[in-house]
């Protein structure tokens, strides 16, 4: 028996959701903060959708390289969760299928430009 996948994200009755699969990486610092990400409609964990033929652990390795110019290493998954999304550009409701893993930086790559904001947060400890 093949267990189900937990979602987050707001259903839609009646909408039609496209799979987008992608890799995204918690990184802790020494302090125990975790690496975030921030935009304009929020933060949140460094990562993104794979590439055609991409495998999640190789999408969250490049993700991470891309937004944040960090070189990490996976240290193992943490599980398996869809968010359902409606992405306005592409005007279409999707179901980004997010492997997340725990990593470790090994690296910053003096040679990329990050895409986004980085920033490090302090977990609430209530939760």
């Amino acid at each position: 028996m093949v267990d189900a996948i937990e979602e987050f994200g707001l259903r839609v009755r009646g909408a039609r959701y496209r799979l987008r699969p992608g890799g995204y990486v918690i990184l802790r610092n020494d302090a125990g903060h975790i690496a975030v990400i921030v935009t304009r409609r929020g933060a949140f964990l460094p990562g993104g959708g794979q590439n055609r033929a991409e495998a999640p652990e190789l999408a969250a390795m490049r993700e991470a390289l891309e937004e944040c110019g960090l070189i990490v290493r996976l240290d193992c998954l943490v599980g398996v969760a869809d968010e359902l999304v409606y992405g306005e550009e592409e005007r279409t409701y999707f179901r980004k299928r997010c492997s997340f893993y725990t990593a470790t930086v090994l690296d910053h790559d003096a040679h990329s430009v990050p895409e986004q904001a980085m920033t490090w947060i302090r977990p609430n400890p209530e939760s």
